[in-house]
């Protein structure tokens, strides 16, 4: 890893073992309980300032301080934060709807029925913020002692063929995800929160029997994988039937001076503030026999009371970096929903197909025309699922 990333080092930081790095920063910081709660009523402030002050004294001192003095002759008006104002608007499932769009209307028709199993998590996304919403069940993080850590996850490589010139970095990387992980989370919990199209594909051939079309998926068969970070394979061992990754690579390594020494250890027992690691540099995420990820741990910092409170939330996304969507190769309109391989009737190979144009063009009364393979698109499985009218 050192020699073929050897150009991240000017950007990465020294070695750092995460708990110990915040339990000093935490015993360096005086006032630490007032001033990272974040708390903003007066008597804080007051309190954090170590001043006594008349409430006078203070009104005059925050309109003295305020930002809004700071503006000049000619200056643009300040700008509203509307997501502050979408968050505190409230939703009503009942208030009849008055506007002609598609999306609010289809929100209150699925609020309307799952209104006995919403999630705190689906709230949010409607705006909810009632104080029912807010109380959180099950255990939370205590802001400025629970830490959070953000990583980056990157999309696997392309494999370089032999005729392609040799570079640093076999493809063009490419970010898939960023992820907030609390530090006392495992990488296990880390490694359920990463989404790979590869543990979504379905490797069965459904072209004579389209209603056998979603079997196993391949995270539920290949369940092997682990992470290398800095001279440590983290293997994941939750299933008796996972092959070990990293023995081949070892014993590999072992026959070359200038490679190892790597260890071992277990991925569900390692928590995320007990590594020892560089922030910057990219490590090793792998699944499915050859699927390669990088990882980097990009930044850490104590959660404050504006973040979820609530533990289940973690592993959280981020931030999503924007997908291109795949669409049919016949229509040119809609997402794909099928692949094809070695399709007679058709020059492209493989063939992407919404679900429309699959049926109509390779099926007459339910009954296949042609010689083809057909296969799910793995984005859409959930547009496939389950029984299938042809």
């Amino acid at each position: 890893m050192d020699d073929v990333y050897k150009f991240y080092n000017n950007n990465a930081s020294s070695k750092i073992q995460i708990k110990e790095y915040f339990d000093e920063y935490l015993n360096m910081i005086r006032y630490a309980d007032c001033f990272l709660s974040m708390k903003k009523d007066t008597a804080d402030i007051i309190s954090l300032m170590g001043v006594e002050l008349e409430d006078e004294e203070m009104s005059m001192l925050m309109n003295y301080c305020s930002i809004d003095n700071l503006t000049v002759n000619g200056e643009f008006p300040k700008l509203l934060n509307t997501r502050k104002m979408r968050k505190k608007e409230t939703f009503d499932p009942q208030e009849p709807v008055d506007v002609p769009l598609k999306t609010i209307q289809h929100l209150r028709k699925r609020f309307n029925r799952d209104s006995r199993q919403i999630s705190y998590k689906y709230q949010s996304e409607l705006f909810i913020d009632t104080e029912k919403a807010k109380e959180i069940s099950g255990p939370q993080v205590t802001p400025g002692r629970d830490i959070l850590i953000s990583i980056r996850i990157y999309h696997p490589f392309m494999q370089r063929t032999k005729n392609v010139p040799k570079r640093e970095c076999g493809s063009k990387l490419r970010l898939n995800n960023i992820l907030g992980i609390l530090g006392s989370q495992t990488l296990a919990d880390l490694r359920d929160k990463i989404s790979c199209m590869s543990d979504y594909t379905v490797s069965r051939e459904c072209s004579e029997n389209l209603n056998n079309a979603v079997g196993p998926m391949a995270k539920d068969v290949y369940k092997s994988g682990f992470f290398f970070i800095e001279d440590t394979f983290y293997n994941d061992t939750r299933c008796p039937a996972n092959v070990d990754y990293s023995k081949v690579i070892i014993d590999w390594a072992q026959r070359r001076s200038n490679l190892g020494p790597f260890k071992t250890a277990v991925m569900e027992d390692c928590r995320i503030d007990s590594l020892h690691l560089r922030f910057g540099y990219p490590w090793v995420y792998k699944h499915q026999g050859g699927c390669e990820h990088l990882i980097v741990f990009s930044d850490a910092r104590l959660i404050n009371s504006d973040d979820d409170l609530a533990v289940s939330v973690y592993p959280k996304v981020l931030r999503l970096r924007p997908m291109t969507s795949k669409f049919c190769m016949i229509c040119g309109i809609y997402n794909a929903q099928w692949i094809t391989m070695d399709h007679e009737r058709i020059p492209h190979n493989p063939c992407y197909f919404c679900d429309t144009c699959f049926k109509s063009y390779n099926y007459i009364d339910g009954k296949k025309i042609g010689n083809f393979k057909a296969y799910p698109y793995p984005r859409n499985m959930e547009a496939v699922k389950g029984k299938i009218d042809v």
